[in-house]
């Protein structure tokens, strides 16, 4: 459900699994809570930094085309047990980190649910658009209409004070909760006939409301303590009230106009300080964290600092604004009433195309060459982003082939327009080398100057895969047609079919200690040039399958890892191959080794990470994958070749663009998730625990269902 923070080593998802059974067998399921009035709870520390860029943080979207039942939400709130609740005009929806579901209203008889909140004894207040207020709390549900003492059924708001008292805002005053659970209306002759729109608890127990007409009232111990109208207030079309719970006496009052007011409500407008927050506009909700007050509006969401406002329009909502909760793990959640539900939570994936604006594109390779992020595509040829943005051009101040003839083209990046650029490798000489599929299909680029090698140097074929640089300062060439030998400017050789090699579709190579060079191919398997030997490796010498995609060499033993089409293997430097059998995926594109022994795989799946250890130990691998769902911003290319920093930072060739993260840092975490079991079935009925938190059943009992959740 939600990212937790990062540890210095994390647990595998196996250990969450044997804790989980641990917690089943306790006789004690849930832990019992001790009650805490609503106003009193600590509030959670944000756990995203959404004012430091765009990177850090994943925000997602919910609406009814991957999953919320309605495309609108107006409320949002958090039971103990870690589901999240979401009111719409669609009815009560559950979240429970994966699934959401609606709660059935023919059998609640909850609908259009418009106001959410939790109480002290983690019950569920769920007011509604026409149907009064319910409330909810282990199996049991109260609904509250006219009948029950409601003067309307429309219900704006419950808050609890700081004694336990709850109060309850509607369209013709407000309702006391008496201790019995029965109601009664607040008799106080300004508010008990008006539409109350907000209820809020302050410092010193004191409740804030507003009514719609754009005045503020104070309640104290269910008495009617002050009454401000806006218009003596000096402030006109009052929105929304936040109390400073810090400060006592000290409220927020946010307008339909671009502005704030914070301060006493004695002194009115003049002795209140006043917050420019254009181009925001009516201010739905103002919640206050620390130095920041983050305000929802109608037209997005900002953040005031003593730096001043930030607008968020990075993220995806942007409209009719309504709430903001943090979890319990501080992540951020926002909901509004015309765009659904959406979630905000730390996440050390970037998309990097998102935050250039680049619309998203099939990727092939990524290089960091002179501080820039020099990208290779499919279709539009190269990408250079920097620090300002994108790289308009880069200039040449010349251009030839290898053998000498000048290539009418003064900029690099116009040169390579519209092609395909399958690689870009960086040399020891601080000069790219560009695969490219094409007219120019390899060009060695050193910042000036560039050198263009052609059909008519020698490369076999105008389709160049990857260049890989050997010990002697010599280049392999790995290409449709063989390989190719480089030294200077010439292309000294070329390995093909009357060299021994029966598939010319070199896919990777790479240089093996002894000085080999180790060929892998398109349905051929494996090649072993050592010196005039040509020797073959394939289905018979331990391979899976003979398209391999890709030879690395291990950062610090001596073996070489394998990606083939359906499997991972290793080779030792004599060249025996080990397929690992159980790794949990098969359509693997590339692999990256961290220096904590750990292994990142590409794969059309997502990232798989695992143990060195548990690939090269061939038994049960035990793997987290990072997909689309938990933050990763899009999926690799196949066949293609990803930048990896000295400190560890990855920049991934994907399908729709460049994904960027840190493999050094340690990622997930799983200290802080949170397991419930909200309750149990017992031969076909629901048992719920008790105060203290404990399930009892009955001995005679037949059969028993557990439903266990895991929040993370």
């Amino acid at each position: 459900m939600r990212n937790g923070t990062s540890d210095h080593k994390k647990p595998r998802w196996g250990a969450v699994r044997r804790c989980l059974c641990a917690v089943l067998m306790l006789a004690s399921l849930i832990t019992g809570m001790i009650p805490v009035a609503a106003a009193e709870r600590e509030q959670p520390e944000i756990a995203v930094d959404l004012l430091g860029g765009s990177e850090g943080y994943s925000a997602v979207l919910y609406n009814n085309t991957n999953g919320l039942p309605t495309s609108e939400a107006n409320t949002i709130a958090e039971t103990s047990d870690g589901f999240l609740w979401i009111g719409s005009y669609g009815g009560l929806v559950r979240y429970d980190g994966k699934n959401f579901e609606r709660i059935d209203s023919t059998t609640t008889g909850i609908s259009s649910v418009v106001s959410l909140f939790v109480d002290s004894k983690d019950r569920l207040w769920i007011g509604t658009n026409d149907s009064g207020v319910a409330v909810m709390g282990k199996g049991s549900l109260r609904v509250y209409n006219k009948g029950d003492g409601l003067r309307s059924l429309f219900v704006r708001a419950v808050v609890e004070d700081q004694s336990g008292g709850i109060y309850i805002a509607t369209t013709q005053g407000v309702v006391a909760v008496n201790d019995d659970m029965t109601l009664r209306q607040v008799d106080e002759p300004q508010i008990s006939n008006v539409y109350v729109h907000d209820l809020d608890v302050g410092a010193g127990n004191v409740i804030y409301g507003r009514t719609t007409d754009g005045a503020v009232f104070t309640m104290e111990d269910g008495k009617l303590t002050g009454y401000y109208d806006g218009a003596k207030l000096g402030i006109g079309g009052i929105h929304c009230v936040s109390p400073d719970r810090d400060k006592a006496g000290y409220v927020y009052l946010g307008t339909t106009e671009s502005e704030v007011y914070y301060g006493k409500l004695d002194g009115g407008a003049d002795h209140m300080e006043r917050i420019d927050i254009s181009p925001l506009e009516y201010t739905n909700e103002i919640f206050h964290y620390g130095d920041q007050l983050w305000i929802c509006a109608d037209n997005g969401i900002g953040v005031v600092t003593p730096d001043g406002l930030t607008v968020l329009d990075e993220l995806p909502m942007n409209s009719s604004v309504e709430r903001i909760l943090t979890d319990y793990q501080g992540n951020l959640w926002f909901t509004s009433s015309k765009q659904g539900v959406m979630k905000v939570v730390p996440n050390q994936f970037s998309d990097l195309f998102g935050q250039y604006g680049l619309k998203g594109e099939v990727v092939n390779a990524t290089c960091i060459y002179d501080g820039r992020i020099f990208v290779g595509t499919k279709k539009s040829g190269l990408i250079v982003l920097d620090e300002e943005g994108v790289v308009a051009e880069l200039p040449l101040t010349s251009a030839v082939t290898a053998g000498g003839k000048t290539v009418e083209e003064t900029d690099l990046i116009r040169m390579l327009h519209g092609s395909q650029i399958r690689s870009i490798i960086r040399d020891s000489r601080n000069r790219l080398w560009l695969s490219v599929y094409g007219k120019y299909p390899l060009i060695r680029y050193d910042g000036r100057t560039a050198v263009c090698f052609t059909v008519a140097d020698g490369i076999p074929t105008e389709r160049v895969r990857t260049v890989v640089e050997r010990q002697s300062g010599d280049f392999m060439a790995a290409c449709t047609g063989g390989l190719a030998l480089i030294e200077g400017d010439r292309v000294t050789e070329v390995y093909k079919e009357d060299s021994g090699i029966r598939n010319t579709e070199v896919l990777t190579c790479t240089e093996a200690e002894n000085g080999d060079m180790i060929l892998g191919t398109d349905g051929d398997g494996l090649y072993v040039i050592s010196g005039s030997k040509v020797t073959h490796l394939g289905l018979d010498d331990g391979l899976s399958s003979e398209v391999v995609m890709r030879v690395k060499k291990d950062r610090t033993r001596d073996l070489y890892w394998l990606v083939t089409s359906n499997s991972i293997a290793y080779m030792s430097p004599d060249y025996q191959i080990t397929t690992v059998k159980q790794f949990p995926y098969a359509n693997n594109f590339d692999l990256y080794e961290n220096s904590h022994d750990e292994m990142w795989v590409i794969s059309s799946n997502g990232i798989y990470e695992t143990s060195v250890q548990a690939l090269l130990a061939n038994g049960e691998v035990s793997a987290v994958l990072y997909d689309r769902q938990n933050g990763l911003p899009c999926i690799g290319t196949a066949n293609s070749y990803s930048e990896l920093t000295e400190d560890g930072t990855l920049y991934m060739a994907g399908a729709t663009g460049v994904a960027k993260v840190n493999i050094e840092t340690p990622f997930e975490s799983v200290t802080s998730v949170k397991m419930s079991v909200p309750y149990v079935e017992v031969d076909g009925v629901r048992t719920y625990p008790d105060g203290s938190g404990v399930i009892t059943i009955p001995p005679d009992a037949a059969k028993m269902t557990v439903f266990p959740y895991v929040f993370t």
